[in-house]
C-alpha cells in the first residue's frame, strides 16, 4: 500500500466513524512532499463523493492566523473573494457554510499556530460540522501536529536508496537521453542527498539542464571532500544555485527579501531583476521563461497560471528561502531592506536589512504594513535605492522629493489610493519600471511624463479613473509592457500613433476611448500586427460616440486598421458602432477567448471557424436579430465542425433577438460538440434555441422569455439548469424533460405559481425555489434521489406538501427561510433519512413531537427567527434530546441539561 492509500484510509476511516471531527496533520521535512500528499487526497473522486464541503486553505506566511483561514475557507469551498474582517461575522459565515456537512478542510503548510486562534476555529467552526468531518494540516513542526492533531500524526519517510536514485535518475535524465550515471555518481547522490525528497529532486532537475555541474558530480568524491556527516540539502541547494547562470542567481536570491511563505509574483520578481542587474550594467536577458526555468529546476513550488497558462505567482520552499538569503547577503552582496515598521507621523521609517539605510538598494514594504495618507521625504534616506515597492501601502500622495532617488529603477505603487503622481517623478531618468495597477483613483498621469525613456514597463492595469495618457508615449521605444491605453481629445494627449515606436510591446494592451482616434490614418500608425499581444482591448465611449464624433469617423475603417497580430488569444470589443465587423475577426486562429459588447452591428462575425476558440460572450448587442449562418461561418472539407472547441457560450442582454437557427446541417453534433455551459440573460423575444449534442451540463435562463424553456425538451444531459427572473407563459411541465438534472434552481420566478409534481426528475439531487414573490404553494411527491430542499424568501408562500416518492426518500437536508407565511410541512415525518433541517424567519412554524420522533436520522437542527417555537424547544427539551447539534436563534444548545 503506497503513502497515498494508506492516508487514505485513515481519512475514510474517520469518515465511516461517529466521530464528529478527526484532526490529521501530516509531518515531514521541507520538500518531502506533504502538499502532493494531501492534495492527492483532496483531489480523489471518493473524497469529493463523500465530503459535501472541501476547502483547500495555503497558509500565507508561517502562522495560520483567523482570518485568513476564514477567507481561505469561503473563497475554496464557495469560490467568492470575502474582504470581510469583523469576526464574529465570517464566524457566522462561515458556521453557515460548514453547519452539519460532512467536510474535508485542508490547511497547508503551517508552520506557527497559536493556542487560542486554534480553540477558536474549534468553537465557532468545527462543532457545528457533520459526523464524520476532518481536517488536514501539512507542518514541518511536531508541536504544531501536537497542539491541533486529535489523531495519531501521519509522518512521512524518507526514500530508501533504490527510489532516491530512481527519483534522481528520472530527473536528471530526459526522455532520449541515455542514463550515464555511474556508480561514482550515485555514491556521491547518496552523500549529498541520502533519502531527502527536496534534494533529488532540486539535485535531479539541474543536473539535466547544467552540464558543469553533472561534470562535478562525475569527478568529485564529495563523501571524502565535504566529509559530511550526514547527507545535507542546504549543501546541495548551494551547488544548484552555483551552477546557475549570473541572471538566474541574481533572479533567485532576489526573492529573498519577500518573508518566508508568501506568494511571489511573477512580473514583480523580474521586473525588479531587471532594475537590479541594469544598475551594474551587466548584460541582461531576464524575462518571463526565467521563473519558468526556476520552476522547471524545482526552486519555486505551488505554482499558479492565468487562463493563456502564464505562470503567475509562485512559492519558495522554506529552506530554499533560508539559503537565497544567504547567497543575497554573501555571495552576491546583495543590499536588501524591508520596512517593518512606521513612525507615528509617518515620516519616519524602520527597516531590516543587511546593511546600513544609506547602502540600500532594494526596499520593499512588509506584507503587514498600511502607512496610509502621505508618504513624507523618508525617503530620502535611501539615496542609493534601485528598487521601491510601496504596493498595498494605503499611501494616497507620494512626495515630490521622490525625485532625490535618482538610481531609482523600479517603483511599484500598485493597490494604493494614489490620485495625482507628483511632477518630480518625471525626473527619475533611470526609471525603467512604473507599476500603478489597480489604482483605481489615479486621475492623470505628469505631462513630461515622455521623458522617462528609459521605460520598460508601464502598468496602469485597472486604472479605471485615468482620464487619458499624456502624449509622447512614442518615446518609450523600449517599452515591452503596457496594459492600458486611454486616449484623449486633445493635442497634448496619447494618441493611436504613439504605438508605432513600440515594437517590443507584448502581453495585454486595452486601448480606450477609441471616438478619440484622430481617423483611419491615425489608426493605421498604431501597427499593431507587428506587437506580440495576447490580449487586446478595444472600447469606444458610448457618452462621446453619441456627442461628439462627426460624419468624417469611420468606425469600420478604424476598427480594420486595428487588426493585432495572429498570435492573438483574447479580444474584448466594447462600444463599436459600425455597421459591420472586419473580416480579420474571422482569420484570427489562435483566439481562446472572444467578448463583445454595446456593439452597433446587425450582424455578427463570422467566428464558428475559429479553431481554437473556447469562450464566447455577447453583451448588449441591441441591434442583432438572429443568430445564424453569418456567424457559424462557411464549412468546406476540411472545416465540417461549427465552434469545434468552444465550451462557454453566453448571450447577455439581446432585447432584439428573435431567432437562433441551428444552422443547415446534415448532422446536428457538428454545431457547438463541446459546449458545456450555455447563459441565456435578457433576451426577451428568444423563444427558440437549436439542439446541441450531449455535452452541454450547465444552463442558466435569466430575464428571458418563458416560451424559451420549450427548448428544454431537447437537452438530455444537463446537470444544473438555473431560471431567474423570469415570466414562465408556459406550462412547467416542459421542465420535466429535464429527466437528468441533477441541480434545478428557481430564482424569482415572477408568475403566480403552484409546483405540484417533482417525481419526474428522477436524478435530481437539489432543488431551489429562490425569491419567487408571487409563489402560492408547492405540493410535490420527492424523487429518491433528492437530497436538498431549499425555499428561500418566498413572501406569500403559503403551503408546502412534501410526500416521500417512496420508502428509498434519500432527502437529507430541508431549509425553509423568510416564508412568513408558512407554518408547517406538510407530511415531513415522511422524509425519513432527513438529517438536516433549517428553519428561520417563518414566525408562525410549528412542529409537533411526533414529527421530530419519526425523523429518526436528524442530527443537525437550526431554528431561527420562530419566537414561539423557539420557546417552546428551550423549555421542553425532550423533543430534542437525542438530536446532536441544535441550534436555537444564534446559540448552540445542549439538549441534554
Amino acid at each position: 500500500m503506497d503513502l497515498k492509500e494508506l492516508l487514505f484510509s485513515q481519512v475514510t476511516d474517520a469518515h465511516k466513524t461517529s466521530k464528529q471531527l478527526s484532526v490529521i496533520p501530516i509531518v515531514g521535512v521541507c520538500g518531502s512532499g506533504k502538499t502532493t500528499l494531501a492534495r492527492l487526497v483532496y483531489d480523489d473522486r471518493e473524497a469529493t463523493n463523500q465530503f459535501k464541503v472541501r476547502a483547500w486553505v495555503k497558509v500565507e506566511g508561517h502562522e495560520l492566523k483567523l482570518l485568513h483561514a476564514a477567507h481561505g475557507i469561503l473563497k475554496s469551498a464557495l469560490g467568492i473573494s470575502c474582504s470581510i474582517d469583523d469576526v464574529d461575522e465570517l464566524d457566522e459565515i462561515v458556521r453557515d457554510t460548514l453547519h452539519y456537512e460532512r467536510c474535508l478542510i485542508v490547511f497547508d503548510g503551517i508552520e506557527s499556530m497559536s493556542k487560542d486562534s486554534w480553540s477558536h476555529m474549534v468553537k465557532h467552526w468545527f462543532d457545528f460540522v457533520g459526523s464524520g468531518s476532518v481536517v488536514l494540516i501539512t507542518t514541518s513542526r511536531s508541536d504544531v501536529a501536537n497542539l491541533v492533531g486529535n489523531h495519531t500524526p501521519f509522518e512521512l519517510p524518507q526514500l530508501s536508496e533504490y527510489a532516491a536514485l530512481s527519483m534522481y535518475r528520472h530527473l536528471a535524465y530526459d526522455s532520449l537521453e541515455k542514463d550515464v550515471t555511474t556508480t561514482f555518481m550515485a555514491k556521491n547522490v547518496a552523500a549529498l542527498c541520502g533519502g531527502d525528497s527536496l534534494s533529488l529532486r532540486l539535485f535531479g532537475s539541474c543536473m539535466r539542464y547544467h552540464s558543469k555541474l553533472r561534470e562535478l558530480v562525475s569527478s568529485v568524491d564529495f563523501s571524502d571532500v565535504m566529509r559530511l556527516p550526514a547527507p545535507d540539502a542546504s549543501a546541495v541547494i548551494l551547488m544548484c544555485v552555483w551552477a546557475l547562470p549570473r541572471h538566474l542567481r541574481h533572479c533567485f536570491a532576489l526573492c529573498s527579501i519577500f518573508p518566508k511563505g508568501y506568494p511571489l509574483n511573477t512580473q514583480k520578481i523580474i521586473r525588479m531583476s531587471i532594475a537590479h542587474l541594469d544598475c551594474y550594467h551587466y548584460f541582461s536577458d531576464i524575462d518571463d521563461s526565467c521563473i519558468d526555468q526556476l520552476i522547471s529546476m524545482s526552486f519555486f513550488t505551488d505554482v499558479t497560471y492565468n487562463d493563456c497558462g502564464e505562470v503567475v505567482d509562485f512559492r519558495m520552499p522554506d529552506l530554499i528561502h533560508t539559503t537565497a538569503e544567504d547567497v543575497a547577503r554573501i555571495v552576491l552582496e546583495l543590499k536588501l531592506g524591508r520596512i517593518y515598521s512606521i513612525g507615528d507621523d509617518a515620516a519616519t521609517l524602520s527597516f531590516v536589512g543587511n546593511c546600513e539605510s544609506e547602502d540600500v538598494e532594494t526596499l520593499i514594504l512588509a506584507p503587514t504594513i498600511y502607512l496610509g495618507g502621505v508618504l513624507d521625504c523618508s525617503l530620502a534616506q535611501f539615496l542609493d535605492l534601485h528598487s521601491l515597492d510601496l504596493s498595498c501601502s494605503g499611501i494616497r500622495m507620494l512626495s515630490e522629493d521622490i525625485c532625490a532617488l535618482e538610481e531609482l529603477r523600479y517603483l511599484n505603487l500598485s493597490y494604493t489610493l494614489i490620485e495625482m503622481l507628483p511632477d518630480s517623478i518625471t525626473d527619475l531618468s533611470e526609471l525603467r519600471t512604473l507599476d500603478l495597477s489597480w489604482c483605481y483613483h489615479l486621475k492623470a498621469l505628469p505631462e513630461r511624463l515622455r521623458n522617462l525613456t528609459q521605460m520598460r514597463h508601464l502598468d496602469l492595469y485597472r486604472c479605471e479613473s485615468l482620464s487619458h495618457l499624456p502624449s509622447g508615449i512614442g518615446y518609450f521605444e523600449n517599452l515591452t509592457s503596457m496594459p492600458l491605453l486611454v486616449l484623449g481629445n486633445d493635442s497634448d494627449c496619447a494618441c493611436l500613433g504613439d504605438l508605432q515606436r513600440l515594437n517590443k510591446l507584448r502581453g495585454r494592451l486595452e486601448i480606450r476611448n477609441l471616438e478619440n482616434a484622430r481617423g483611419t490614418s491615425d489608426a493605421k500608425s498604431a501597427e499593431l500586427r507587428f506587437k506580440n499581444l495576447d490580449h487586446l482591448g478595444l472600447s469606444w465611449s458610448w457618452s462621446s460616440s453619441s456627442q461628439s464624433m462627426g460624419d468624417e469617423y469611420d468606425w469600420f475603417e478604424v476598427l480594420e486598421e486595428l487588426e493585432p497580430n495572429e498570435r492573438l488569444k483574447v479580444l474584448d470589443l466594447t462600444g463599436y458602432m459600425g455597421s459591420k465587423f472586419p473580416r480579420w475577426i474571422s482569420f484570427m486562429y489562435n483566439l481562446i477567448k472572444i467578448s463583445i459588447s454595446d456593439c452597433g452591428c446587425e450582424k455578427l462575425p463570422a467566428l464558428g471557424q475559429l479553431p481554437r476558440l473556447e469562450e464566447l460572450q455577447l453583451k448588449g448587442m441591441r441591434y442583432i436579430k438572429r443568430i445564424g449562418p453569418e456567424i457559424y461561418g462557411d464549412r468546406d472539407g476540411e472545416h465540417d465542425v461549427t465552434f469545434p472547441s468552444l465550451k462557454k457560450l453566453g448571450l447577455y442582454d439581446l432585447p432584439m433577438l428573435f431567432e437562433w437557427s441551428d444552422y443547415d446541417l446534415r448532422h446536428s453534433s457538428l454545431l457547438f460538440p463541446r459546449l458545456e455551459t450555455l447563459t441565456v440573460e435578457g433576451c426577451p423575444q428568444l423563444r427558440y434555441m437549436p439542439y446541441y449534442p450531449n455535452t452541454l451540463l450547465h444552463l442558466t435562463v435569466c430575464n428571458s422569455s418563458g416560451g424559451i424553456l420549450q427548448s428544454l425538451t431537447r437537452f438530455g444531459v444537463l446537470c444544473s439548469v438555473l431560471i431567474k427572473d423570469m415570466e414562465i407563459d408556459v406550462p412547467l411541465t416542459y421542465l420535466t424533460s429535464l429527466c437528468n438534472v441533477q441541480k434545478l434552481v428557481l430564482f424569482n420566478i415572477k408568475d403566480e405559481l403552484t409546483i405540484r409534481l417533482l417525481a419526474e426528475f428522477p436524478n435530481l439531487v437539489h432543488l431551489g425555489i429562490l425569491h419567487c414573490h408571487q409563489l402560492r404553494s408547492i405540493r410535490f411527491f420527492i424523487s429518491p434521489s433528492l437530497e436538498k430542499l431549499h425555499i428561500s424568501d418566498c413572501p406569500n408562500l403559503s403551503l408546502i406538501g412534501v410526500t416521500s416518492y417512496s420508502i428509498s426518500s434519500h432527502l437529507k437536508e430541508l431549509v425553509v427561510e423568510d416564508c412568513p407565511l408558512v407554518t408547517q410541512v406538510e407530511n415531513m415525518s415522511s422524509c425519513l433519512s432527513l438529517r438536516k433541517l433549517i428553519i428561520k424567519g417563518c414566525s408562525e412554524f410549528k412542529i409537533d413531537h411526533g414529527e421530530l420522533n419519526d425523523l429518526k436520522k436528524l442530527e443537525y437542527l437550526l431554528i431561527s427567527g420562530c419566537p414561539n417555537l423557539e420557546r417552546r424547544l428551550r423549555k421542553d427539551t425532550s423533543l430534542i434530546s437525542r438530536i446532536p447539534c441544535v441550534i436555537l436563534g444564534d446559540r448552540k444548545v445542549s439538549p441534554h441539561v
